[in-house]
């Protein structure tokens, strides 16, 4: 591997828009695990934003480009113009950068069409890591499945995040020149591996979207919680779930008194909540990758996911419990068999799968081999 950095322009779907939001904030962990082999330029471009144009802010691992082209927001007739001046916009940014190396865009239609462009612009190879789960909500709509279709056997390279994604792009007939399962980068020094001490408490992390399972969580723990009176559930996160959770608690005093609903907290909030627990129930329906399971591993707590999707090619008996993500007995089931088996898991060993695995070292060194190697091919 060369001494000299690469230069990447980055190109997001998602990204924080201010310090401490969640939104996207995945694509840091990508930033701060290439770093050390990357001078990362990121541009991302929203429709609306209080400030329109274009501002610079530069941060320890990157240089961020936002841009915006309209202050309000727009009426749904005015989006496909709007869009279109997104586009130019993003191009006229892009297009003056010097001495790109690479384009990496995380998302297909927007960022992977405008890296496309420039790409050419700027005669430099580009690759696209698609996050979308389920994948059928882009290869259900005739004009995404088309569109993505072009763009992905466009790219130099597509990466995925798990091996069910990637076969779920392959059965939907796309077949790009490359693709190559990268899965995501996990901050291991942010999610420590927790003190032994046994805290009696179970944790669910994520938004509170239906499919993600937590009110299912709530009425498994119902089920079990009079036979284990000194155990909690904490539940990190908001969404359309909070009220019917708060609904489902108001007529139960008893389980109410044991259930914790804290909202959303940042990055360090959730490790700090893994760290005073003793393990994660998160019975997904669909997960792309499931970020959050790998960040509890990485906190040595054992889990219990749902038994579809991308989950189950990282957890398996020595970790965790596999379950179906809808049987609300199957959930109570698990979280009693983790209650009393939860001081048998070996937390450093469920911790070292994640840091050889998914860890900023591992996956940034992957990274770039990937980078250099498309370089050195243009």
């Amino acid at each position: 591997m060369s001494d000299t950095k690469i230069n990447v322009l980055v190109i997001p779907d998602l990204f924080p828009k201010f310090k401490g939001d969640v939104q996207g904030i995945f694509i840091l962990d990508y930033l701060s695990a290439t770093h050390p082999y990357c001078h990362n330029t990121v541009l991302f471009g929203r429709l609306t934003a209080e400030q329109k144009g274009v501002t610079v802010e530069k941060n320890d691992t990157h240089t961020l480009y936002r841009f915006s082209v309209a202050g309000k927001k727009v009426p749904f007739y005015l989006k496909p113009w709007y869009y279109l001046l997104w586009f130019i916009k993003g191009y006229q940014t892009g297009k003056v950068m010097k001495n790109i190396d690479i384009i990496h865009a995380h998302g297909s239609i927007l960022s992977g069409t405008l890296s496309y462009i420039l790409s050419k612009k700027l005669h430099v190879p580009f690759i696209i890591t698609e996050h979308q789960g389920p994948f059928s909500m882009t290869s259900e709509n005739f004009w995404k499945r088309i569109w993505t279709k072009f763009i992905m056997q466009k790219a130099n390279a597509v990466l995925t995040v798990s091996h069910h994604l990637k076969q779920e792009i392959l059965d939907t007939k796309i077949h790009p020149k490359q693709i190559i399962v990268t899965h995501n980068p996990v901050d291991t020094e942010l999610f420590q591996l927790k003190h032994h001490t046994i805290h009696k408490t179970i944790v669910f992390v994520g938004r509170l979207d239906n499919f993600k399972g937590a009110l299912r969580c709530v009425e498994a723990f119902n089920m079990i919680h009079k036979a284990f009176p000194d155990w909690t559930f904490t539940i990190v996160g908001d969404g359309e779930d909070f009220q019917p959770i708060t609904h489902y608690l108001n007529n139960k005093p008893q389980l109410k008194s044991k259930i914790r609903l804290t909202g959303q907290l940042s990055k360090a909030g959730i490790a700090h909540e893994m760290q005073q627990s003793d393990f994660l129930v998160f019975p997904s329906k669909h997960e792309s990758f499931g970020l959050v399971i790998a960040e509890a591993l990485s906190s040595g707590l054992p889990v219990i996911v749902g038994n579809t999707t991308a989950p189950q090619e990282f957890v398996n008996s020595k970790n965790g419990l596999l379950v179906h993500y809808s049987s609300i007995p199957e959930i109570a089931k698990a979280m009693e068999h983790m209650i009393n088996k939860a001081s048998e898991y070996d937390p450093e060993m469920i911790r070292s799968q994640i840091v050889s695995d998914f860890g900023f070292e591992s996956f940034g060194k992957k990274t770039v081999n990937i980078y250099n190697s498309l370089i050195n091919k243009c």
